[in-house]
C-alpha cells in the first residue's frame, strides 16, 4: 500500500470518473479544516480536490499566515471525514478546542502533523503565525481502500496535536504539492491518484486503528495488460487517465495494478508517461520543424514553459540546446 507520490491535472469542466476538481487559486473560505478561516485573514488559501473511484472528495489545503494574530477561528461544519494537519513551520501560540472542550496543545515542530476527527466541531484561538497543508480524508476512501484490501474498517486515528509527533512522509508530500497548488494546469490525475492513495494508505498503516497491515505479495502485470495499460497511457499523452481507469482496463483493482505496473515497468504510471513525453518531443524535436510551443502541446504539455522544465529534468537540456545539439 505504499505506493508513489502524484498530483492531478486541472479542468474546467469535470469528468465522469476519476474527476480532479481544483477550486479557485484563492478560495474564499477554508472549510475542511480544523481551523476555519477566510481569505481574508490569511496569506495563502489555496485549495484542490480530487474524486477517485467511488468515494467522496479528498480535498488538500495550504493556509499560510505571516503575520501574529489571526485569533479566533470560525467553526467548520462537521463531515465524515479526517483532516491530517501538516505544519510546514514552528507554530506555537494558540489554543484549539474540540467540541468545547479545551484540547492539549503543544509547541509543533516544522514537520509535526496531527489528525482530527471532523465529525466533531473544532476551533481555535491563534496568535502565532504558520504555514500548514491540510489533507482531508473523506471516511469512505478510507473503507474503500481497507475493503480492497481484506481489512477491518479504521474507526479513529490516534495522532492527537498534544503530542507534537513528526512525520516526515507527511511533510515531503506535502511540500512536494506546493507547486500543484500553485499551479495546478500543470499536474495530471494519474499523479493526483498516487497523492491520494499515498496519503490514505500511510494514514492507515501508522495512525489508523488496525495495529497492522498484512503484506500481500503482488504478481507482475500479463503482457496483454501491460500492452493495454501503455497503449492507453500512449494515447492519452496529456495524462487525463486515472488509475482507478487502467485499472478497470485490465481487470485489477487500482491497487493491485499500481504495484503491478511498477513491478512490471520499473516506474510508476504517472513516470512512465512522462518519459513517453519527452521521448515523443525528442523525436519531433528531431524529425519536424515544429515551433517548441507546438510540440509542448501535441505532447501534452499545458505550454512550452512547463514542456522546457520537464524536459530539462529528464535530459539535462532545454528543448532548444538539446535540438542544436543534434543537429551539428
Amino acid at each position: 500500500m505504499s505506493e508513489a507520490y502524484g498530483l492531478v491535472k486541472a479542468r474546467n469542466s469535470m469528468l465522469a470518473n476519476g474527476v480532479v476538481k481544483y477550486s479557485e487559486s484563492h478560495p474564499r473560505k477554508a472549510s475542511i479544516v480544523i481551523a476555519q478561516t477566510e481569505a481574508g485573514r490569511v496569506d495563502i488559501l489555496q485549495s484542490l480536490s480530487v474524486k477517485s473511484g467511488m468515494s467522496d472528495d479528498f480535498t488538500i489545503m495550504r493556509i499560510s499566515r505571516e503575520a501574529v494574530g489571526h485569533g479566533v477561528t470560525d467553526l467548520q461544519d462537521r463531515m465524515e471525514a479526517y483532516t491530517a494537519c501538516v505544519h510546514l513551520r514552528r507554530f506555537d501560540g494558540y489554543d484549539i478546542w474540540c467540541d468545547d472542550r479545551r484540547e492539549q496543545s503543544a509547541v509543533l515542530p516544522e514537520g509535526s502533523i496531527h489528525i482530527s476527527d471532523m465529525r466533531c466541531v473544532w476551533s481555535a484561538d491563534i496568535r502565532g503565525p504558520f504555514d500548514v497543508v491540510n489533507f482531508c480524508v473523506p471516511q469512505s476512501a478510507l473503507d474503500e481502500m481497507t475493503e480492497e484490501f481484506g481489512l477491518s474498517p479504521v474507526e479513529q486515528f490516534c495522532c492527537p496535536i498534544g503530542l507534537a509527533r513528526v512525520d516526515v512522509v507527511l511533510k515531503n508530500l506535502a511540500l512536494a504539492l506546493l507547486p500543484a497548488l500553485a499551479k495546478p494546469s500543470e499536474t495530471n490525475k494519474l499523479f493526483a491518484d498516487h497523492a491520494v492513495r499515498a496519503v490514505t494508505a500511510h494514514m492507515i498503516r501508522n495512525y489508523g486503528s488496525l495495529k497492522r497491515l498484512p503484506r500481500f505479495a503482488r504478481g507482475s502485470l500479463a503482457s496483454w495488460q501491460e500492452r493495454r495499460a501503455k497503449d492507453m497511457l500512449r494515447a492519452n499523452l496529456c495524462g487525463d487517465l486515472s488509475i482507478s481507469e487502467l485499472a478497470g482496463a485490465c481487470g485489477l483493482s487500482s491497487s493491485h495494478f499500481s504495484q503491478a505496473f511498477k513491478k512490471t515497468v520499473g516506474c510508476p504510471p504517472h513516470r512512465w508517461l512522462l518519459i513517453q513525453r519527452v521521448e515523443k518531443a525528442k523525436r519531433l524535436l528531431l524529425n519536424s520543424r515544429q515551433q517548441l510551443s507546438e510540440i509542448a502541446l501535441e505532447t501534452g504539455f499545458t505550454d512550452q514553459s512547463h514542456f522546457t522544465r520537464v524536459f530539462s529534468q529528464h535530459t539535462g537540456e532545454s528543448p532548444g540546446a538539446w535540438r542544436r545539439a543534434q543537429i551539428r
